[in-house]
């Protein structure tokens, strides 16, 4: 029987041709933690976690992660996580997360000046968990990091992050990192069902390089705050008022404000980001 409606609260979404996320799809299903359901999706059976058989199922996609704006058409859920490979030219093994959208030019598909929506608290809870699966299972080797907003998807209306394995071939089939990833994932869609009302403090990210060190090592040392998309120093000077908008409205949490890594803008990249951060009505703050 093909379901064409699939109802979940947070859906795990796992590209075929993926090879960190078959790779994490290995380990759950060699641990028999999710079974499957009757419904289909993309040719693909779709699975539900076997201790909360209704609310995370996870779901095969034919596409590619950055390329998935199909999801929406017969999922319906609060919040999708993609399990994906990470890419990087140094090899470095990581485990990563972050929120997608491009602030202006494309970067990896999505469409142009368009962000995704998405969730502070999942990526921050996410980043967490991924720092505690790291010392969990002893991988020294690999590193945590929180990268800025970059590729595609853009058009889904349903709120998503990113959680990768990286960041070569070799690492994105390596079994622990596999394992550290996914129990990240599984265990972050089970706290956002249970979240609750939402009383921190959420804002966006402004400056910095890909890997946004200091806005990590900010949310680490301050556990009440939040933080969403983040735009790098290389996308700062192509940022419209438009697009900065779309970051406080696209985030379910409601931004206040702003972060600005003052060491990593230039002055007027600075200047122009207040300058438009006053014009929208929201608060500012260096770090």
């Amino acid at each position: 029987m093909v379901i064409l409606t699939i109802k979940t609260k947070v859906a795990i979404i796992v590209p075929e041709k993926d090879q960190a996320a078959q790779a994490m799809w290995k380990v759950v299903n060699q641990q028999s933690l999710f079974k499957e359901t009757e419904e289909i999706f993309d040719d693909n059976p779709v699975y539900s976690l076997v201790k909360d058989s209704n609310n995370i199922k996870v779901i095969h996609s034919k596409r590619d992660g950055v390329e998935s704006n199909h999801l929406d058409k017969e999922i319906n859920a609060e919040l999708y996580i993609f399990a994906s490979r990470h890419r990087a030219a140094s090899g470095t093994p990581a485990l990563l997360i972050h929120p997608t959208g491009n602030w202006s030019k494309i970067t990896l598909a999505g469409r142009e000046s368009e962000l995704s929506y998405t969730s502070s608290w999942a990526l921050n809870f996410g980043l967490r968990k991924l720092k505690q699966k790291q010392v969990e299972f002893n991988l020294d080797l690999f590193k945590v990091d929180l990268e800025v907003t970059h590729h595609g998807p853009t058009k889904l209306a349903t709120p998503h992050i990113f959680m990768e394995l990286g960041s070569s071939e070799e690492y994105w089939v390596h079994e622990t990192g596999a394992t550290a990833v996914i129990e990240a994932i599984i265990e972050t869609a089970q706290a956002f069902i249970k979240r609750g009302n939402f009383k921190n403090q959420s804002y966006i990210g402004i400056g910095g390089n890909h890997y946004a060190y200091r806005f990590h090592k900010y949310l680490m040392e301050n556990e009440d705050v939040f933080i969403s998309h983040i735009a790098a120093k290389h996308s700062l000077d192509d940022l419209t008022e438009d697009v900065l908008k779309q970051a406080f409205d696209k985030t379910i949490e409601s931004p206040i404000g702003a972060l600005i890594d003052k060491k990593g803008a230039r002055s007027e990249q600075r200047k122009n980001a207040v300058e438009m951060l006053e014009s929208l009505g929201k608060e500012h703050m260096f770090i």
